[in-house]
């Protein structure tokens, strides 16, 4: 099955990914990071990510994350989301689907793993654990 949901998800060189974050600042993924970046693209919407969003929000607290709103309604809406169930990591609003498609996520959640070089280490789609994001993360360091 996970294989199925993955079939799309770009592996490789990373996509570009950059834009203006829901609280107004400008958000990127750089290709020179010095550690991996969690890259997560999810949606208010989703039944699946609402228990892996919590699990980001942990990994957040010690990792970069990037993660892009997919389909979720305005800036706003998703604020109002973000507060309500207190997360804090950083989202860039997909609300034409351009991101994802470009990334290839089809499947919610996705979850790829980008090493400091710019290059997609691991994908995965649908409920992971905080300690398997952790590790990938730690994985993509050698």
């Amino acid at each position: 099955m996970g294989s199925y949901l993955q079939r799309d998800m770009v592996t490789g060189p990373a996509p570009a990914l950059s834009g203006i974050a829901i609280d107004g600042s400008q958000l990127a993924l750089s290709t020179n990071n010095t550690t991996p970046t969690l890259v997560y693209f999810w949606g208010t919407w989703c039944p699946v990510c609402r228990i892996t969003s919590p699990m980001v929000e942990s990994v957040s607290e010690s990792h970069r994350v990037i993660s892009v709103a997919v389909a979720s309604g305005s800036d706003t809406e998703v604020q109002s989301f973000m507060a309500e169930h207190q997360y804090h990591f950083p989202v860039l609003n997909d609300d034409n689907g351009a991101q994802s498609h470009a990334w290839g996520a089809m499947a919610f959640p996705a979850i790829y793993i980008v090493d400091n070089e710019g290059q997609i280490r691991y994908v995965t789609s649908g409920v992971t654990s905080t300690l398997g994001m952790k590790f990938r993360l730690w994985l993509a360091k050698f």
